[in-house]
């Protein structure tokens, strides 16, 4: 018995697991300095909200987590991937930026599922055009009890709020280990930008995801908050609603 708790005294503990572990990462490009260096410590699972003003440099972020963007200096480790965009690439999902998921005006529900529903598909398999039932499969969960779109309805005239749900939904039809969502700031009213956290909340517990913000989001809804205002400083952690210590 001494011998085996001996043995558990000497077993390493566990702790959270990472997510995202940045060393001095750095983004210059032509048109002069981006971000860095920046180090960075993101625990997996739930939400993690990266707290800045909604720029270029917190964009550029947002793609470089997600490997749609190379860095120029720096070690950047996400989910066991060290400086290999392309590995993060297959194992994670960004959505809810222009730079990636801009909708063409004119475009129904019905044409951008049906569309997201065949790229997904094996070359071989006939998708037929998106009914209620392809809809409220693609959908369902990430809307909760937000209602869902009509088929017909124009991607740009659906409220901010089911707006960026079906972006989220649509990025997220492959249930990828890590989502990251950009521009929360879009929704500009509180109420809305609430219930779109809730949702992310809902969806964290099975994935983890990394979005972008301007409010620090309440205190009891336990988003982990990473304060970024100042890009090239040592950030500071919080919990959802406390003031972070720099």
């Amino acid at each position: 018995m001494d011998a085996e708790k001996a043995a558990e005294d000497e077993s390493p503990a566990t702790g959270p697991t990472p997510l995202v572990t940045a060393i001095q990462i750095t983004l210059t490009e032509e048109r002069g300095h981006i971000f860095g260096p920046l180090d960075l410590d993101l625990e997996a699972g739930g939400v993690t909200m990266l707290l800045a003003p909604a720029s270029v440099p917190r964009t550029a972020l947002l793609l470089a987590l997600s490997g749609r963007m190379h860095l120029s200096a720096g070690t950047l480790t996400i989910m066991g991937h060290t400086n290999d965009p392309r590995a993060t690439f297959k194992d994670s999902a960004v959505c809810c930026l222009d730079e990636i998921d801009e909708i063409a005006p004119a475009v129904t529900v019905r044409s951008i599922v049906t569309e997201y529903l065949r790229w997904n598909s094996p070359f071989f398999k006939w998708v037929p055009n998106a009914d209620d039932a392809a809809l409220e499969a693609l959908c369902a969960e990430t809307f909760g009890d937000v209602p869902l779109p009509q088929l017909g309805d124009f991607v740009e005239n659906l409220p901010v709020v089911q707006q960026l749900l079906l972006k989220i939904a649509l990025a997220n039809i492959g249930k990828p280990p890590l989502l990251v969502v950009g521009r929360l700031d879009d929704v500009t009213s509180d109420d809305d930008q609430s219930q779109v956290l809730r949702r992310l909340v809902e969806l964290g517990e099975h994935q983890s995801i990394i979005v972008g913000g301007t409010n620090r989001p309440p205190a009891d809804w336990n988003i982990k908050v990473v304060d970024l205002h100042n890009m090239s400083a040592v950030p500071a952690y919080s919990t959802s609603g406390q003031e972070a210590n720099a």
